[in-house]
């Protein structure tokens, strides 16, 4: 038998640090009991524990501070957002019946030592779970340690048994106390002897064993006569260390493993917790169902007391009927491969019409679906708008996405699955295929169609209570006037496709495979050896071992040879900049010709996906693959562009936004001094340097107007004085001054960085010109650098989001235009600020006017906005 028993503190804590800043709908921060419970449904799966405990501290002090003043006096105390999840994370193991346990005087460690001593005792097995190595003086027989720790942003855990342990440290576990109290422990301010660092005191240990053993034959110890004399002056303080590192295994706790047997959690109490606190995943990780008799019951189900008429049976009356009765009227709309389902509520519940492929009416039912004659309610419509056009029908009358209701309520929720929101708005779950009651209204046993059917009266409960939400929080004309009107200008680009010169890719991949080869080459010359250049560590070695060249700082996992370090070398040796050029173009082959090629589909073109509901901003990001990240400013990337071409007779128009996100800045900031620029067709960068040093403009060199860019763009994302600094080439203090006097120079720009924060802590939200709104939870963070990054994204994401909600109105307008004019033309792909598009070569410049001209007049500010606009056979001719 196996009990597992959790330092609560210690992985609450770790999981604070680890999982970004989550906060309930009441505003409740929650991240650390989510990490908690994910790294607890993990730990179970791979112990598969009979019982499982967790053990927690108290506030009050312990016996040992009573032994030593200064136990732990050097601790922060817990901050204030962690505090307040301890209650929650506590009622939450109460409601999965996980037993827990906590006394006065006593530490966590003291009541986990007594429960693996009497799980010793009761001859079962003990699994400690822990952040902290205090718990390895456990480990016997019986008792084993898991020890978790953060890396890389991710959690890991390595299990210590009396052999993993000897392995790693050459002593027995219980000797963990006689390291500790040798060297210390400035976690818990144990003094340790005074000068024995942790190499020193391993080493003793080693060779010489306990505490005890050492100081009986201190004279005789072959040791440095230094180490000796650290240890004879800090005796007294490794005795009262010993104590201090000693865990108890003697709490007056009253345990047995019986006790703790895992039992199957409260499902009502667990999922109301669940849905206090908004963790609609876990809810579904731990199989939860709604309680009955709760608020929702009468929406737990979705319940189809009207008639559903299958028109494939039914024939043509019922059809006449369909349209008669949804003609004009609101209907949720379900599409599937061969079947097409509306979904109308009714005053005696839900009327459902089944369109089958098979049917000889399914071609005019489905077209009358998809006209404007019905106002169409559905989750994620414009991936349904694209399985439309592949069949052929229109894309009309749709007036409410679920998901981009819900998203634009909530930017960064970690998704808008329609079960996780029918879940987290109505109280319900959508109807399993297993429903037999279900199924047995339908008047047919079809999976596909019960799956439709309760999709689409899900999409019109949801409708039901996103729509109020919406108008209250003022994103009504957000959804309509951008989002909506954008799905169909989306689908049709991502059907579209963009051409790829695959022959020229493959050669291109070629090429690289061979410059690759040649750089190999040349620094394993350099190196003296052959080695796995993609390995850090074997690079390491080379470099600040065997090359000798100045190291950073070691880590536990070796030296860092990442972008930053490497470019800081470049000047010390010729290998640096050959493994920076060697990098490059692996990830140029391996990210763009290889894979590029790996998804150009049979038409020969590359139709990857728009993601409308993931950034925070607003921003469209793009998937499968993504075109949105394919490098600019680099030769080699200008050799991938060259590989999207137009067809035979046609040209590329690419569109670009001059420095739109400076001029909305200058706009919702006011500032006198960056409008006039913008206004009389300046250089900004130019005035800017000009501004900053106090010199004629024409007196500007390209170096200065090169850092006054970065400034520029910099202050935009709210760069700190150190990135600046490394970003120009420049001492912190003078990137510091830089900043300053800019802002002293732009008092209408520093007026605005001021002002948006505090109106964001006042409101807790920061939204664009358009109304769109970002949350900021993080402005009332304890934790410095989490507030620290809520003023930047208060700054930054108001001038961003609105770019993008600029960007999006330019698409809707520019689409619209290009269809009016009948040209023979198509958008391709947005990228960010920039607009592709595909045209008859003849009419070209046409099309480059209409994008000039729609792009220029999609936002009134205060300034002008200028759009650059180029023609080309391919992507970089045309950029």
């Amino acid at each position: 038998m196996k009990l597992m028993v959790l330092d609560g503190n210690s992985i609450v804590n770790r999981a604070f640090y680890g999982v970004r800043m989550l906060n309930a709908p009441d505003g409740t921060p929650t991240n650390g009991v989510y990490g908690f419970l994910n790294i607890f449904n993990k730990l179970m799966g791979e112990e598969a524990p009979d019982a499982v405990c967790v053990t927690f501290d108290l506030p009050a002090p312990t016996f040992r501070h009573q032994q030593f003043d200064g136990y732990k006096a050097q601790r922060k105390g817990m901050p204030d957002e962690l505090a307040a999840q301890m209650p929650v994370l506590k009622e939450t193991l109460d409601a999965m019946n996980v037993r827990r346990y906590e006394l006065a005087g006593w530490e966590a460690d003291d009541l986990i030592g007594t429960i693996a001593s009497i799980c010793g005792r009761d001859g079962w097995d003990c699994v400690i779970v822990t952040g902290d190595k205090d718990s390895f003086q456990l480990i016997d027989g019986h008792t084993s340690v898991k020890h978790v720790k953060s890396r890389m942003g991710k959690t890991e855990t390595k299990l210590y048994d009396t052999e993993t342990f000897y392995e790693e440290y050459g002593f027995e576990p219980k000797k963990i106390i006689d390291l500790k109290a040798l060297m210390g422990d400035a976690s818990d301010n144990i003094p340790g002897v005074p000068g024995v660092g942790e190499k020193t005191a391993m080493d003793l240990v080693r060779r010489f064993g306990t505490l005890q053993d050492i100081y009986r034959d201190l004279d005789s110890l072959d040791i440095k006569p230094a180490v000796k004399n650290k240890l004879e002056a800090g005796r007294e303080s490794a005795e009262m260390s010993y104590e201090l590192a000693t865990i108890h295994t003697d709490a007056p706790v009253e345990f047995t493993p019986e006790e703790a047997r895992v039992e199957p959690v409260d499902n009502d109490r667990l999922w109301e917790v669940f849905e206090r606190l908004g963790f609609r995943r876990l809810t579904e990780t731990f199989g939860l169902t709604p309680p009955e008799g709760g608020a929702c019951e009468e929406q737990q189900t979705i319940e189809f007391t009207g008639t559903c008429e299958s028109l494939e049976i039914a024939g043509e009356t019922e059809l006449q009927t369909m349209e008669d009765e949804l003609d004009g009227r609101q209907a949720a709309v379900a599409f599937s491969e061969d079947m097409g389902i509306a979904v109308a509520q009714e005053e005696n519940g839900t009327r459902a019409y089944i369109l089958r492929e098979s049917s000889p009416l399914y071609r005019r039912g489905m077209e009358f679906l998809c006209s404007d004659r019905v106002k169409k309610t559905g989750h994620n419509i414009k991936d349904i708008m694209g399985k439309l056009l592949e069949r052929g029908f229109n894309t009309e009358g749709w007036c409410f996405d679920t998901a981009l209701a819900a998203y634009l309520i909530d930017p960064t929720a970690s998704g808008y699955d329609m079960d996780r929101l029918t879940r987290q708005y109505c109280g319900f779950t959508i109807m399993e295929d297993g429903d037999s009651e279900q199924l047995s209204l339908l008047q047919e046993d079809t999976r596909e169609i019960a799956r439709l059917m309760s999709s689409g009266a899900a999409a019109l409960a949801l409708r039901e209570r996103l729509e109020p939400e919406l108008e209250a929080l003022g994103l009504t004309g957000v959804l309509t006037d951008i989002e909506l009107p954008l799905c169909p200008v989306l689908a049709k680009m991502e059907r579209a496709g963009f051409l790829v010169d695959r022959e020229a890719l493959e050669n291109f991949g070629k090429l690289l495979s061979e410059e690759i080869g040649r750089l190999e080459e040349a620094i394993y010359t350099l190196a003296g050896e052959e080695f796995n250049i993609n390995s850090p560590k074997q690079l390491g070695e080379i470099l600040f071992t065997k090359l000798m060249l100045p190291a950073p700082k070691k880590t536990k996992t070796g030296y860092s040879t990442n972008a930053d370090v490497l470019e800081k070398l470049k000047p010390k040796h010729p290998i640096v900049g050959l493994v920076l050029e060697y990098r490059e173009l692996a990830k140029l082959k391996s990210t763009y010709a290889d894979g590029l090629t790996r998804v150009i589909a049979p038409d020969g073109r590359i139709h990857t996906n728009f993601q409308m509901t993931v950034t925070a901003t607003g921003r469209l990001s793009s998937t499968e693959p993504n075109l949105q990240n394919i490098p600019i400013r680099r030769a080699l990337g200008g050799e991938i562009r060259k590989m999207f071409v137009a067809p035979e007779g046609y040209a590329l128009v690419d569109a670009d936004y001059s420095q739109i996100e400076l001029r909305i800045l200058a706009h919702i900031s006011g500032d006198e001094t960056m409008k006039r620029a913008f206004i009389d067709g300046q250089d900004i960068h130019r005035i800017t340097a000009a501004q900053v040093l106090g010199i004629p403009p024409e007196e500007v060199t390209p170096e200065q107007r090169s850092h006054a860019k970065a400034v520029n763009f910099g202050i935009v994302y709210g760069i700190s004085a150190f990135s600046l600094s490394e970003d120009i080439g420049v001492p912190v203090s003078v990137a510091r001054d830089y900043i300053n006097t800019y802002l002293a120079r732009y008092h209408g720009v520093r007026d605005y960085m001021e002002r948006v924060v505090e109106e964001a802590k006042e409101k807790g939200y920061v939204s664009t010109i358009y109304g769109r709104r970002r949350p900021m939870p993080e402005l009332r963070a304890a934790n410095r650098n989490v507030r620290a990054f809520g003023e930047r994204v208060a700054r930054n994401m108001p001038i961003q989001g609105t770019a993008a909600d600029i960007m999006k109105i330019a698409m809707i307008r520019v689409q619209r235009a290009l269809e009016k004019s009948g040209l023979d033309a198509r958008l391709l792909l947005q990228v960010h600020d920039e607009l592709i598009a595909e045209c008859h070569q003849d009419v070209a410049e046409q099309v480059r006017d209409i994008l000039k001209r729609e792009m220029e007049g999609a936002a009134e500010l205060t300034i002008p906005l200028t759009v650059d606009a180029h023609i080309g056979h391919n992507w970089f001719e045309a950029k």
